[in-house]
């Protein structure tokens, strides 16, 4: 089984996908669209109560990737566990083989969500990598892990924008200094912004500790994409996107496409050493953007 690890270090561009989960997402299913995914990409990402749903655990989703011979990826937030919980489950991750876990703060629940719950945000995002790290380099609960495992490799997250001259990446450096290995931006469709984003990076020297992948969608109409933009804020989906996609005879073949050509550009960014692909449609869609960029047979 081939590894993100594995792949972060080889000089092609690194692809990973990720599960679209929710309440009534059955183990059959979640196997069937990991095994389309993984077809394309070099791991699979496991969400993390997305848009605030329920959904089979993380850990258990990791186990049934793991049985099929696909590397997870498993997003782990600080607003649904407290820090013990948060503990055992990076300690359950790493039991079971699932070395790759992507940790963050996590949104809030959105305005008027039922049933009503609580964040927890026990501890903040840089306080759980620094815990992440100190299990993987054995500085905490030791002799836990399973022997001939591979260490834990611990990511975290990062908001592109367009930075003003004097700007420095001091909060990713926050985070590379707590233990971070790799960095995954939010969803941008916008190139520019995109390539001075990691012009700077690469200019601070940070990708000398920090691999970090793009975010990008496959999106299948331009109703989709709205919603999308809408369930993310923080995307980057410009409208000259959406309305490609909304003059177009064929709406799902046009973000394919969009897809593809974003796929294309973001593998000569210097900087960004891979692409994190999401859709709200069907997951073979993200598996025809990746043949029609070229970039995978």
């Amino acid at each position: 089984m081939k590894t993100l690890r594995e792949a972060l270090r080889s000089e092609e561009l690194t692809l990973t996908a990720e599960l679209s989960l929710g309440p009534r997402t059955s183990p059959e299913s979640i196997v069937e669209q990991a095994r389309t995914l993984s077809a394309a990409t070099d791991a699979v990402q496991i969400p993390d109560h997305r848009h605030a749903r329920p959904h089979l655990s993380n850990i258990a989703t990791a186990a049934l990737l793991l049985r099929n011979g696909i590397d997870p990826v498993i997003q782990m937030n600080c607003r649904d566990r407290n820090r013990v919980a948060l503990q055992s489950d990076i300690l359950g991750a790493r039991a079971l083989g699932a070395h790759n876990l992507l940790l963050l703060r996590g949104s809030n629940f959105p305005e008027g969500h039922r049933p009503k719950s609580t964040g927890v945000f026990d501890i903040g995002a840089i306080d759980l990598i620094a815990t992440a790290a100190a299990i993987r380099d054995g500085d905490v609960f030791a002799d836990t892990k399973t022997a001939g495992a591979p260490d834990l490799f611990v990511g975290t997250i990062a908001t592109v924008f367009n930075p003003d001259d004097g700007w420095e990446p001091e909060k990713l450096t926050s985070k590379a200094d707590a233990g971070a290995q790799f960095i995954q931006l939010q969803l941008c469709f916008d190139l520019n912004v995109l390539r001075g984003y990691a012009a700077r990076i690469v200019s601070s020297k940070l990708t000398w500790r920090l691999q970090v992948l793009a975010g990008l969608a496959v999106l299948p109409s331009a109703d989709a994409a709205r919603e999308l933009r809408k369930a993310r804020p923080d995307s980057i989906i410009p409208p000259s996107v959406v309305k490609r996609i909304e003059e177009a005879d064929d709406q799902e073949a046009e973000g394919i496409a969009i897809a593809a050509e974003q796929l294309r550009e973001i593998a000569d960014i210097p900087g960004l050493s891979g692409v994190t692909l999401v859709t709200p449609g069907d997951p073979g869609l993200i598996v025809s953007a990746i043949h029609a960029s070229g970039l995978r047979q």
